[in-house]
């Protein structure tokens, strides 16, 4: 940091918002204030982790779904907070809460703003087929992500960019980026590097029933559901006679023609070790399987060709 920069608060959740500040204050940013909520299942940093972060750092530190409360007011007014980070916090944030940051309170989203504003983002974005997400520092704004945005980095997607790896790579590039968006404040209160607007796309939450696969969709539709449900998500998942079976890694197969009802078993590749499904368009080969908790190889599943994978269990054996 080259330029004396303002008391900051850290509010949300996730390893990436962790991350940041510890980032942040390596580099000489002072934080006043940190908040969190309780985790959500798909994370690997607790209320716990930032408990003991805020103790290091000595800061105030709130575990809250109400951050606009009167204590966690006063302890920003107390410190003296103009401006903040934030990253995965769930819960509304009112304009007079925002009024409390003259300079800015600065969250992470990623989307290709300003559409893909909102939820489960990056899970929309791989099931449409996007070749790109970009993790974007915005200004909080009353208005959905519709603040201007002072930094972003662009994130490739292809046909083997699981949701995981997006998110990896947003946990990576997010302290840089917060340290460029703050310098961009610091030396410019009005920086802007895309301008917000409230128009856009807006991604609605996606919930664990939404990874039903249904094989009469084509083959891409399929690879991609696969890899917008995995993890850390719960994963896409259908039934194979009564067993329940979570597919955590699948592409689409080289085929001949061929004629099959969707979702019928074609076979297993020699190893072993992938399962060939017929699909609405094309076919899936199903690279990593999971049944009860545990992995399952293909071949263990099912070798028969008289198998078939339907959205509900069905009684007996394939």
């Amino acid at each position: 940091m080259t330029t004396a920069f303002p008391t900051l608060l850290a509010i949300g959740r996730s390893r990436l918002l962790f991350d940041s500040i510890e980032h942040l204050a390596d580099r000489g940013y002072p934080f006043g204030v940190i908040v969190t909520a309780p985790e959500s299942a798909e994370y690997d940093v607790s209320p716990a982790d930032f408990e003991q972060l805020a103790g290091r750092l000595g800061c105030d530190y709130f575990l809250t779904t109400k951050a606009a409360s009167a204590e966690v007011c006063g302890a920003l007014r107390r410190r003296g907070v103009s401006a903040g980070i934030s990253a995965n916090w769930q819960y509304v944030l009112p304009p007079s809460f925002l009024d409390l940051f003259p300079l800015a309170l600065l969250n992470l989203h990623l989307g290709n703003l300003p559409d893909y504003k909102g939820n489960a983002t990056v899970n929309w974005a791989i099931l449409n087929g996007e070749n790109e997400i970009h993790a974007n520092i915005h200004r909080m704004v009353a208005d959905l992500d519709a603040g201007d945005v002072l930094a972003r980095e662009r994130i490739t997607i292809d046909e083997v960019t699981y949701v995981g790896d997006v998110l990896a790579e947003a946990t990576r590039v997010a302290p840089d980026l917060f340290e460029r968006a703050l310098t961009s404040l610091a030396e410019d209160p009005g920086a802007c590097l895309v301008r917000g607007r409230v128009e856009g796309l807006r991604c609605y939450p996606r919930l664990p029933q939404d990874g039903l696969i249904d094989w009469t969709r084509a083959a891409v539709d399929v690879a991609r559901l696969v890899r917008a449900s995995s993890r850390p998500y719960p994963g896409a998942f259908s039934y194979l006679c009564d067993r329940r079976v979570v597919v955590w890694r699948a592409r689409v197969a080289p085929t001949t023609p061929f004629l099959a009802v969707p979702g019928h078993v074609l076979g297993t590749d020699p190893d072993g070790t992938r399962l060939r499904v017929a699909c609405g368009a094309g076919a899936v080969d199903l690279e990593e399987l999971c049944v009860d908790g545990a992995p399952v190889p293909a071949a263990a599943l099912t070798r028969s060709i008289r198998a078939r994978f339907s959205n509900a269990p069905i009684d007996g054996g394939p």
